[in-house]
């Protein structure tokens, strides 16, 4: 039979047996995912005494496709607005919490006498959670707007974050065949000048590529594009050493900066779908079912391991960031489930070699139980989170408390510092900047030892391919050097200026110690260079000649290169800008944004909790008549209103996307944030219900309940009426108070002694 058709009917036989055995797991409340793998397991040649799919090599090259536009899509549902409104205590736990994991599988590895390789194949494994699974466990318990179910959904969000790097890093350590300190660091930084790399070129490029589009051609040609896109970076991903998923879910984050990712979401679901399932269809088939019943005490002993690492490394990351422990542990049950990328990494290693065979019997394994075991425990978690917090012993709790309140000294003390204001930015820029330029040169060495190839060394004049090339990527290099010169020159200045203030010789001192601490920094510079650079000590005049050229260069074009560099700043600027502002991310129109020749912006206004117009109608705020701008969407807990009509009221914690100029929005938000003077600093954690008794000379006796209306006087609620032997429960408003009533309030113990002060005579 031909080739051909063979693989046609392979590939329906993969979709017949994943789209049953997906509905019968569907069906069972677990994961379609785990319905797949199994799904692979029964068709696999390892299973049957005769194979149903007869090209698995076909099938697996296939999978690599799926798993490019899975990760795609992953990347689709984070975007910059979504990673930043997820806010610092969510991404430092994710961080310290992936940390933690990673030395508690070290550990682990070490007592199984394991090899450092396959300990953090593990740990690559245990990092990341389901949030599919975790997603529809706290729907089904009604639990999804609990705070620490909020934490938990924003936690498993930045874990597939986690999960690309460590997929990326366990990829090159492969390739290099070693996991020592030094690879690994190396590895570290070529992964992250890649990443920046990537980023600015994708926000160069991307949206008016997008936009393009969306003007000269049909959905059709866009999808084929947008797709080419996504292979031929996942492509470069792997030529510069990680992973195809790394560049593919990078293109995905910008995408979902844009006003196209609805478009492109839509557009990719299915194949998405077809391509995800294929993929997992055939991790499934790579394993034998021999192996899982061999080392079923391996996976018992793994879900052990998760079940005390995940809670704990997670519990301890959310407290370090300020959580209360109490949420921290609900946080951390929740959270047990192993995610989908556990798979990726697991064939990855058994594929290279890195690992047995038996890790992929762990992955599907743990995957199965815990998804078994997770509803359980988040059931549960209110009732265990009280037991822990009941149970911790006193001096943790004391150090926890005097944490948490040096946690809030040092955040008001940090933004009240105008030398921290004034450099944090500029830090986080230039470190940006040498990122890109280590990557610029690390990508111009392939591309310049092709040339060698082609034309040899001694093109036009001895050693002239190694002078022109390096004097041409020179002139385009001399504008990210002078950037990261100029922000530290800046920095520099500042940090001086701190440090001399208050000392009386601070006109001699500032020029020296200026001149002192750039001539360091200059050197270091050099020293970056020469560690990027491939010349080895031979070729060192060449590099002089080079090195000339450009300062000549420099010198003479000084001022045209500051002007390119600025405005290729200001346009990564908007580009970033764009990718978070709320309105892109949302679905408002970006175009409203970018139209040339329009001066106007759309920028984000959150109610506070005391704010003067909670309640109001926006046609009573009258933002247009008195600043010139409108609210074009609110964001209320997750769920968007565009073009909200002038009868919606608003609410405190309301986000309003508001669209005028840069002016207008901030007489708005200026406006908008006014609050009542007197702040109420009382919480749910305060209400508590006691018992008033009425006197029998109460001045208030025979008035009805509604006339009392002591909920607008005193925030008091009436809940119940003990009268004699009779119990009124949620009295109506036209019950009568009579003498010795017992009046069973709801309200802060501040305001029922107030309310218990009016019943007396």
């Amino acid at each position: 039979m031909d080739a051909g058709i063979l693989f046609v009917k392979d590939l329906a036989v993969v979709m017949v047996v994943a789209g049953v055995v997906g509905r019968v797991f569907q069906r069972l409340g677990l994961s379609v995912v785990v319905g797949y793998l199994l799904a692979g397991i029964l068709i696999g040649p390892r299973t049957l005494p005769y194979q149903l799919v007869e090209d698995t090599e076909r099938i697996q090259i296939l999978s690599q496709v799926g798993l490019v536009f899975l990760i795609f899509s992953i990347g689709l549902g984070l975007s910059f607005a979504r990673i930043q409104r997820l806010g610092l205590s969510v991404i430092g736990a994710t961080i310290i919490g992936a940390i933690l994991v990673l030395n508690i599988c070290r550990l682990f590895g070490l007592m199984m006498g394991w090899s450092a390789t396959q300990s953090l194949f593990l740990a690559g494994m245990l990092m990341v959670s389901s949030s599919a699974i975790i997603s529809k466990v706290l729907e089904e318990l009604n639990v999804a707007h609990h705070r620490s179910s909020q934490m938990a959904l924003g936690i498993t969000v930045l874990e597939d974050v986690v999960a690309i790097i460590m997929l990326t890093l366990l990829t090159s350590l492969v390739r290099v065949d070693a996991a020592e300190g030094a690879t690994l660091w190396k590895t570290l930084g070529t992964l992250s000048a890649f990443v920046v790399f990537l980023v600015f070129m994708a926000l160069l490029i991307l949206p008016r590529l997008l936009r393009y589009l969306s003007r000269h051609s049909t959905l059709e040609l866009r999808t084929i594009v947008v797709a080419a896109c996504v292979l031929l970076v996942g492509y470069v991903g792997v030529r510069a050493g990680f992973s195809a998923a790394l560049g593919a879910f990078i293109l995905g984050v910008i995408i979902a900066g844009t006003r196209f990712r609805d478009e492109i979401e839509r557009t990719f679901e299915s194949l998405r779908s077809i391509f995800g399932a294929v993929f997992f269809v055939a991790i499934g088939m790579m394993l034998d079912v021999k192996l899982l019943a061999n080392n079923w005490w391996l996976v018992l002993l793994t879900t052990a391991l998760v079940l005390v690492a995940r809670p704990l490394a997670t519990s301890m990351g959310l407290v370090a960031m300020g959580n209360s422990v109490r949420e921290a542990v609900r946080a951390g049950l929740s959270l047990t489930p192993i995610g989908e990328f556990s798979f990726v990494i697991a064939q990855l290693g058994v594929m290279s070699g890195a690992v047995p065979d038996s890790m992929y019997a762990v992955a599907v394994g743990l995957s199965l139980t815990t998804a078994v075991i997770a509803p359980v425990l988040t059931r549960h978690s209110e009732s265990m989170s009280h037991w822990v917090e009941r149970h911790e012993p006193r001096v943790i709790r004391n150090w926890t408390e005097f944490y948490h309140d040096w946690l809030e000294g040092l955040a008001g003390r940090r933004n009240a510092s105008l030398l921290w204001q004034l450099t944090s930015k500029r830090i986080l820029q230039t470190a940006l900047q040498i990122l890109f330029a280590s990557a610029m040169v690390l990508f111009a060495n392939p591309v310049y030892q092709w040339l060698l190839r082609r034309v040899g060394p001694d093109w036009l004049v001895p050693n002239g391919t190694i002078i022109v090339f390096w004097t041409v990527f020179g002139v385009v290099f001399l504008a990210p050097l002078i950037a990261i010169w100029r922000n530290i020159d800046a920095l520099v200045m500042i940090l001086v200026e701190g440090a001399t203030r208050t000392n009386p010789r601070r006109a001699r001192l500032r020029p020296l110690i200026q001149t002192a601490i750039k001539t360091v920094v200059a050197v270091v510079m050099s020293v970056w260079l020469l560690v990027l650079l491939p010349f080895g000590p031979s070729l060192l005049w060449a590099l002089g000649i080079v090195a000339g050229i450009l300062a000549f260069l420099g010198a003479v074009f000084w001022r045209r290169f500051v002007r390119w560099h600025s405005r290729l700043e200001i346009e990564i600027r908007n580009r970033i800008r764009l990718a978070a502002t709320p309105a892109t991310a949302k679905g408002i129109p970006e175009s409203l944004v970018e139209r040339e020749g329009w001066d106007l912006k759309i920028d984000e206004v959150t109610l506070p909790p005391q704010s003067d117009y909670a309640g109001k109608r926006i046609l009573d705020l009258g933002l247009r008549q008195r600043f010139g701008c409108s609210i074009v969407g609110i964001d209320r807990q997750g769920h968007l209103i565009a073009n909200p009509a002038a009868s919606d009221a608003l609410f405190p914690g309301d986000k309003l996307l508001l669209l005028g100029t840069e002016t207008q929005l901030a007489e708005a938000e200026e406006f908008l944030r006014k609050t009542d003077e007197v702040v109420n600093p009382e919480t749910f954690e305060d209400l508590t219900t006691e018992m008033i008794t009425v006197p029998a000379d109460s001045p208030q006796i025979g008035k009805t309940l509604a006339e009392l209306n002591l909920v607008n006087q005193f925030g008091v609620q009436v809940c119940g009426i003990e009268r004699g032997q009779e119990r009124i429960l949620i009295p109506s408003g036209t019950e009568r108070v009579e003498p010795g009533d017992q009046l069973f309030v709801l309200g802060t113990h501040n305001k029922i002694q107030e309310c218990r002060g009016y019943f007396e005579p």
